[in-house]
């Protein structure tokens, strides 16, 4: 008789599977596990640890060998990730470069990609908006009488 290690099957065994740890991908997650399905979550980056991760933080404008702008060179060498608002020397650590995974598009879609933990969460210029149920009650709660 064959042994199956079926103990070991069912550890490996997932209701659902996500990819990337992102916005989309860490909510889907949440939500997933929450209803109490066994999730998986996959993500190609590395981990990203507070203070040290982070080597531009502190750093003022003028600290920038160009000022916190991306060289013509790097713009002209990376024409997808250029066009990301966040995409200067203070952050270009967080973006993975169009040399190192190719866009092949047949419509324009700028799928700028970031890996690591929090995905592209990470450039959003240090903000999220946290919406609360008085965010969406605003215009009733503040209608004139």
């Amino acid at each position: 008789m064959a042994y199956l290690n079926i103990d070991s099957k069912k550890e490996r065994t997932y209701d659902a599977i996500v990819i990337g740890s992102g916005i989309s991908g860490g909510w889907s997650a949440k939500e997933l596990c929450e209803k109490g399905l066994k999730t998986l979550v996959l993500e190609r980056g590395r981990d990203v640890k507070h203070i040290k991760d982070y080597p531009t933080t502190n750093m003022y404008p003028w600290e920038f060998e160009h000022r916190n702008e991306i060289p013509y060179q790097i713009k002209k060498e990376n024409p997808i990730v250029s066009r990301c608002y966040a995409f200067h020397e203070d952050a270009a650590h967080f973006f993975v470069k169009d040399a190192e995974h190719p866009y092949l598009q047949e419509k324009p879609f700028d799928w700028i990609r970031g890996y690591q933990v929090g995905g592209k969460s990470l450039l959003w210029a240090r903000q999220t908006q946290r919406w609360s149920d008085f965010d969406f009650e605003g215009p009733a709660r503040d209608a004139s009488p």
